[in-house]
Order: C-alpha cells, then sequence, then structure tokens
C-alpha cells in the first residue's frame, strides 16, 4: 500500500473514532476527547492512536484501551474495510511514532 494510502486511511480512521468517542456515554471519560494521530501498520493489523484530554490524558487512554473491542465493532460499523485493525491509545506522542 503506497504511503499516500495509508495516510488518506489514518486520516478516515481518526475521524470515525472522534465521532464514536464523541458519542460513547461512559461518565469517567472527559468531555473533550481528542484523536491527535492514528499510526496504522502496512497490514493494516494494528493501529497506534494517540489522544489527548484536557485532564487526565493518560486516563483517558487506559480507559479507551479497556473499550478497544466496543471501539472497533463501531468502527467496522462505520467504516468498510477488509479488516479492522486492532486498537491501541496512548496518551504520549513518542509511543504513537
Amino acid at each position: 500500500m503506497s504511503h499516500k494510502t495509508l495516510s488518506r486511511l489514518e486520516h478516515h480512521v481518526a475521524r470515525a473514532l472522534s465521532a464514536i468517542i464523541h458519542d460513547m456515554k461512559d461518565p469517567r471519560l472527559p468531555i473533550v476527547v481528542t484523536v491527535e494521530r492514528v499510526r496504522l501498520s502496512p497490514d493494516l493489523s494494528q493501529a497506534r492512536v494517540l489522544v489527548s484530554a484536557i485532564e487526565r490524558s493518560e486516563e483517558t487512554a487506559q480507559l479507551l484501551n479497556h473499550a478497544h473491542r466496543y471501539l472497533q465493532e463501531e468502527l467496522a460499523h462505520a467504516m468498510e474495510l477488509r479488516r479492522i485493525p486492532r486498537l491501541r491509545f496512548f496518551a504520549e506522542p513518542r509511543e504513537v511514532l
């Protein structure tokens, strides 16, 4: 897969995840959670997602990692991909690069 195609797909996954997280009804999540970046593996089997929140970014990443199966199912409904990547959420940019 070309770099341009992968980059475009990362952008679409980030937008879809932002919408899904925004619609979650978990009271433990901060009001504003931002998906900063998504890095997909070349075979699309894994996605490393950088999230930030006004407060408690590390806790937010842990909560989202706990809900990764739900988020993957919602992502599968939102996007028509042959393979839905396993989602891993991080609060630190160096862990995503």
